[in-house]
């Protein structure tokens, strides 16, 4: 059976620059992999590589690309070398390959392999929506994760306490490694998944998550809306600092209020309350 291609963007940047992530991330990458002080992007879609690094080379942001590499799975180095991490005073994230390793007493272990599906707790975005959830547990509520990725923030949710957590993303081989993530997990039965828009789930939910960049949320975002019950609360994080304002007040105007913020480098995290 002839082996799956993919490709490598390299990308040469300063600590702390998650620019790159961030224009990279509208690409679909496979995950990302820091090499020294560069950081590679991997593709399963050639033809998206090639885009990525347009996109990045329009921002003058230099790139190195090489396609059509063999490879049974790009991440398999990744995961092998990956080691257990903390994010708060709740959760410890494993995103190496699946082990017996235990957590630290009083935490919650997410074991989430490095894979094509987005969402590990790596990125600042993922970790300021799981410290948001964190800092007000959904006990007993009804949780939806709209671009659930690896299905981080629903499986964070239901361990947190909830009656139930949604995920759902259009992405359908992200949904098929989330399920496979929620069989990890003693409190993966109280996640449901789907592949599909958001006309797909029907109903209201107490508590909205989206952990994606403004223009991917905006997009949807009358239907995400739509989803949050009155005086529910949406939590949006993937918003760049800069762009923060802008964001905010358009959902202010969209009958939300800011209920409280979390930042992280160059990432923010909001948390805004339906009063309308």
């Amino acid at each position: 059976m002839p082996r799956s291609l993919f490709s490598r963007l390299t990308v040469p940047r300063r600590a702390g620059d998650d620019t790159v992530v961030g224009v990279v991330s509208l690409f679909a990458p496979l995950g990302f992999v820091e090499e020294g002080k560069d950081l590679v992007a991997c593709f399963r879609e050639g033809d998206a590589a090639v885009r990525a690094a347009a996109a990045l080379g329009s921002r003058g942001i230099r790139s190195s690309l090489v396609t059509d590499i063999a490879e049974g799975d790009p991440l398999e180095a990744f995961r092998a070398a990956s080691r257990p991490f903390s994010v708060g005073e709740r959760f410890w994230i494993d995103p190496g390959d699946p082990s017996d390793a235990v957590a630290p007493a009083g935490r919650i272990a997410l074991r989430l392999p490095a894979s094509r599906a987005f969402g590990t707790g790596g990125h600042e975005s993922t970790r300021l929506a799981l410290l948001a959830l964190s800092d007000e547990p959904p006990e007993g509520l009804a949780v939806l994760d709209v671009g659930t990725g690896s299905g981080v923030l629903a499986l964070a949710a239901a361990a947190l306490g909830a009656a139930r957590a949604v995920g759902l993303d259009v992405d359908a081989d992200a949904v098929f490694v989330a399920r496979e993530n929620l069989g990890r997990h003693d409190f993966g039965g109280r996640v449901a998944l789907l592949a599909g828009p958001l006309s797909a789930i029907g109903g209201r939910f107490p508590i909205v998550i989206a952990n994606m960049l403004p223009e991917e949320f905006f997009a949807i975002r009358k239907d995400v809306l739509a989803r949050v019950e009155p005086r529910g609360r949406l939590i949006l994080s993937g918003i760049p600092l800069d762009r923060e304002s802008a964001v905010v007040r358009r959902l202010r105007s969209s009958g939300f209020s800011l209920g409280g913020r979390r930042a992280e480098n160059e990432w923010v995290c909001v948390c805004l309350d339906r009063v309308s």
